[in-house]
């Protein structure tokens, strides 16, 4: 009854792989990001190498005891939507089309990107014990575990647009919920109280009226999300009263992403269905005028605001040439889903829909 249940979990996660061209008529799902591009499906023109990708996903899953396939079953069918556990395996490579690949890259291969590449790099989320564990003996495989990274040595990209930042004009404020108070670990500082200070706080913006008090964080990732099973964290599933365009992008935000303050900087992952884009003073050269604005797309992680570069910034005084009004160095802004700049027909933050800034304390 054990081997049987277990074998019919290691099916069951079978048929939830993503779809190919050459495959899916048994149950199997589309890959995450879908028309975007960055997320599609194979082109399935090797059969061969979809038998041995079945042959090496069987044996690697028919390893695992029946509570991590469980743990993985949960995670593959909420797509992440649901906190999963940590899927340890023996840290090994695995030939796949005469190539060494790891346990995890096959799994996300498998159940989250069927277009990636053997040069693609992967980083795993800061709440996985595979965080960090670059000499473990064991590896977590659990695909909803990591995220892609974007382009460039620390997961920066090239600038969707250039432009000159505008001050911000405050509205008034509708009631957004304060979170409770939190007992876990935390990497912001402790005051001479004794109580743990908040290492950033969220303002969310809906165009130009900030919707609610700000939203401190003190654990070291925040989620903020529209709709999130058992979620977390800042819901803007609440917020304000936005018209019709506001409430379209609002419902938009889905999982939403994740905010991370690690050890080189502070990190976003986005988990929802479509892009965000950001900018922060750490993210150009000095040199640059004014402020890039840079898309990072579902399922992948951006290092958005450097600790080493901003000490540089802030003990230089560096300030972009095309400023207009207050500069914060301290600051991250986040817009669901619509970009801004002199490429869209936004051309200031201020009208996007739905967007957050991010106010770091630790540098302050």
């Amino acid at each position: 009854m054990f081997r049987s249940k277990r074998s019919g979990l290691v099916r069951r996660l079978w048929r939830s792989r993503l779809v190919t061209e050459s495959d899916g008529r048994d149950g199997s799902r589309r890959g995450e990001g879908g028309r975007d591009g960055q997320c599609g499906r194979n082109t399935g023109k090797h059969s061969g190498l979809e038998e041995e990708l079945k042959s090496l996903a069987y044996a690697l899953l028919k390893r695992l005891k029946e509570k991590p396939l469980d743990a993985l079953l949960k995670a593959v069918e909420t797509k992440g939507g649901i906190p999963s556990e940590c899927v340890m395996v023996p840290r090994a490579d695995l030939r796949l089309g005469g190539h060494h690949v790891s346990p995890q890259y096959l799994l996300c291969k498998l159940f989250r990107w069927s277009d990636l590449q053997l040069s693609a790099r992967l980083k795993a989320l800061c709440h996985c014990q595979s965080f960090g564990a670059v000499d473990s003996a064991k590896v977590c495989c659990n695909p909803y575990h990591y995220s892609r990274l974007c382009g460039g040595i620390n997961g920066t990209i090239k600038p969707v647009s250039h432009f000159p930042t505008q001050p911000l004009t405050l509205s008034p404020v509708f009631p957004l919920s304060l979170p409770p108070s939190d007992t876990g670990t935390s990497l912001g500082s402790s005051t001479s109280g004794g109580h743990r200070s908040h290492w950033c706080s969220v303002a969310y913006w809906e165009q130009r009226t900030r919707v609610g008090r700000l939203y401190p964080a003190h654990e070291p990732s925040l989620s903020i999300f529209y709709d999130l099973p058992q979620g977390t964290g800042l819901c803007l599933g609440h917020g304000g009263s936005g018209g019709s365009c506001v409430q379209q992008i609002r419902s938009k935000i889905g999982y939403g992403i994740v905010l991370s303050r690690e050890p080189d900087g502070v990190w976003v992952y986005n988990r929802s269905q479509h892009p965000v884009f950001v900018h922060s003073p750490t993210l150009d050269l000095p040199s640059t005028r004014g402020l890039s604005v840079k898309r990072v797309m579902p399922g992948y992680s951006l290092k958005v605001f450097d600790y080493e570069r901003s000490s540089w910034i802030v003990e230089r005084g560096v300030k972009p040439e095309c400023q207009e009004g207050p500069w914060d160095p301290h600051s991250v802004r986040i817009s669901f889903a619509k970009g801004w700049g002199p490429c869209y027909s936004r051309q200031f933050i201020t009208s996007c829909p739905c967007w957050l800034e991010v106010l770091l304390n630790n540098h302050r």
